[in-house]
């Protein structure tokens, strides 16, 4: 690990989150606007941008093309965020990139109106030079939180999408759906196709913000409906990968003759077979492995169990106010045990968070649920932040 340049963009996370992009575009251009010269797919959602950014840039790859991918937080390690046909950034050419912009970075600390741009803004730069130097076909470009003011928000791209609308980030995005559609709307271009996908226990009024949008900047909206395609054959499991995969096969045929591409169902096919995403519903050695972070996607990940076989579920999170009512939902699963536990990062629940919710058992170290004999014909998922599915990955891959 490039232990340097990763130091000094993690030294940025004390800035934390700042929405607005005059940080990012003053830097971009002290580099020559990189994304400018770039073609580009934009993708927002609360759930299911990896995996849609993942089925489409394997789509992509099987045409020849250099696809980029911008994408995060990480599971494995930290250059996956910044990958080249699922090649992550090296760690030498991080370097290369870190040394044109952290002087800038360091000029701009000075002035009282740009000092203090976080990490996430100057993980964005990278990505943009680096898709620019290494000269990419396309770069899918992940949004980091929200839309309007994130910082990936200073492309016009080719298509965008928004995969999914919930409740997550209240505190930054607005505490009801129809303001987080606005926040996530705010990727929508001047006539630039959007797709948005199925959007469960959506409100009307929350997708009309959406369609009022795209409307008023003459940017043809599409939704693709999760019943009227096939079943995919998928590499990741979940119904919601199906959902996914259908969303990212509408960015496709959209964006297809754009890039003078001819729709080839083998090729699709291929590239949709190809495509893996940490951690959405991974069996790993024995468990199943599933990022569900917040609210949306624990109400989708209960629907994946229908009670013929007993489910031991781990889980853990941030302290986040939204943590108990994840706790209950996990709670209707039929047939459950359900295991808490904390990790090593900060802000994670502890004991004393969960103290007064019953029907679940403490676990005061994760590794112990890993390491326990295991029934044959039950299940053993292991849910929650991602950043605790980075750990018990990296601890899967290396202990069994």
């Amino acid at each position: 690990m490039s232990n340097t340049s990763i130091d000094w963009i993690h030294s940025r996370l004390k800035f934390g989150i700042k929405p607005g992009v005059t940080r990012i575009v003053y830097l971009l251009k002290q580099l020559g606007n990189p994304q400018n010269k770039l073609k580009t797919v934009h993708v927002a959602g609360t759930n299911g941008k990896g995996s849609t950014v993942t089925f489409l840039s394997n789509i992509l790859q099987q045409y020849g093309l250099r696809v980029g991918t911008f994408t995060s937080p990480y599971i494995e390690v930290f250059n996956e965020r910044i990958a080249i046909n699922g090649r992550f950034i090296s760690d030498d050419e991080l370097d290369r990139v870190v040394a044109i912009i952290k002087p800038l970075v360091l000029e701009m600390d000075m002035d009282s109106e740009l000092v203090n741009i976080t990490e996430f803004e100057i993980l964005t730069a990278i990505g943009f030079l680096y898709f620019q130097q290494e000269a990419v076909d396309i770069a899918v470009i992940e949004v980091g939180l929200g839309g309007l003011y994130d910082s990936t928000n200073v492309i016009t791209p080719l298509v965008s999408a928004i995969v999914t609308i919930g409740m997550d980030h209240q505190d930054i995005l607005g505490d009801t759906l129809t303001k987080i559609s606005g926040e996530k709307a705010g990727i929508i271009k001047p006539n630039v196709p959007v797709i948005v996908g199925n959007q469960v226990g959506v409100p009307d009024d929350a997708f009309q913000v959406i369609e009022a949008k795209a409307k008023s900047v003459n940017a043809p909206i599409f939704r693709p409906l999760p019943d009227s395609h096939e079943k995919f054959d998928l590499s990741l499991h979940g119904q919601y990968q199906q959902e996914n995969a259908a969303l990212a096969l509408k960015v496709f045929d959209i964006l297809a003759p754009k890039l003078a591409l001819v729709p080839d169902h083998d090729k699709v096919a291929a590239g949709l077979k190809q495509a893996f995403w940490p951690a959405r519903m991974e069996a790993l050695n024995g468990f199943i492995l599933d990022g569900a972070h917040n609210i949306p996607a624990i109400k989708r990940l209960i629907t994946e169990f229908d009670g013929s076989k007993k489910v031991n579920i781990l889980f853990s999170a941030l302290q986040r106010k939204d943590f108990p009512e994840m706790i209950e939902l996990l709670k209707t699963i039929p047939n459950m045990a359900l295991s808490l536990t904390t990790f090593d990062y900060p802000k994670t629940i502890r004991q004393t968070d969960v103290a007064g919710i019953s029907d679940v058992t403490w676990c005061p170290d994760w590794r112990i649920f890993l390491s326990q004999e295991r029934a044959s014909d039950e299940i053993y998922l292991v849910t929650g932040s991602l950043y605790f599915m980075s750990q018990v990955r990296a601890y899967l891959l290396t202990n069994h």
